[in-house]
């Protein structure tokens, strides 16, 4: 009888376990979870009343941190929207929604932001549902670029901005001047749009709004004397 020895084999297992990913480059991280959305409604309504409808609400990123927008209404059909910051849960503020900020008040917020920037076109539109202002910059000083802002028509808070190319134009009344001029025949008026145009080898100012009995109008302004070359009830569209 023949016995065999075999060799014993020893196996090893060798485990690979994953590394964690790298953050990706440019990806915000935010080390602290959001506040639930349904916690700061019943805030909401603690603050104003228990019965108030809400149409609305999101998470939006707006200067390095996120927000929830709330709009609601209350028991006298009244429209506000609240911000929120979505760490904390904190009130950043609460505005009334009956009619967006005035042109002027965004454009002084903007002197002060962009003091080496200036106006090139303007606009009230709606986007997703939201009315917002759209606002171009061109810089007085520095070639190539135009700054484009989209803000809150209510609040005035920025929620986008993109740059492009630019071309300066001359020296020019400003837009605030200008709309101050207008304000004086037109008391209530609501800017829809303006924008910086050539008519005639003129350079003119062009303002779109409604005036207080809610009636469009087109204004076209010269932009080196300020004369209104152009006031004229237009056929597109009411209010907003």
């Amino acid at each position: 009888m023949i016995t065999l020895k075999l060799p014993v084999l020893t196996l090893s297992v060798v485990l690979v376990l994953p590394c964690p990913a790298a953050p990706q480059p440019g990806k915000i991280l935010w080390p602290r979870p959001i506040v639930p959305l349904d916690q700061l409604i019943v805030a909401a309504r603690h603050r104003f009343a228990s019965n108030i409808v809400i149409h609305s609400s999101r998470l939006v990123q707006e200067d390095g941190r996120k927000v929830y927008i709330i709009d609601f209404t209350d028991p006298g059909n009244k429209w506000t929207r609240i911000v929120y910051d979505a760490v904390s849960g904190k009130e950043i503020e609460h505005v009334p929604m009956q009619t967006p900020l005035p042109l002027e008040v965004i454009l002084a917020r903007l002197s002060h932001q962009y003091p080496n920037s200036r106006r090139v076109k303007t606009e009230l539109q709606r986007q997703d549902g939201n009315l917002v202002y759209i606002v171009e910059l061109a810089h007085q000083q520095v070639m190539g670029k135009r700054r484009q802002l989209t803000m809150d028509a209510y609040t005035g808070r920025l929620l986008r901005e993109d740059n492009y190319d630019l071309k300066l134009d001359g020296k020019q009344i400003t837009l605030e001047q200008i709309i101050r001029n207008t304000r004086e025949k037109y008391r209530g008026m609501v800017v829809l749009k303006t924008r910086s145009q050539v008519q005639n080898n003129v350079l003119v100012k062009e303002i779109i709004f409604l005036d207080g009995q809610r009636v469009r109008h087109k204004m076209v302004v010269n932009a080196t004397t300020g004369e209104v070359l152009e006031d004229k009830i237009t056929t597109s569209g009411t209010a907003v």
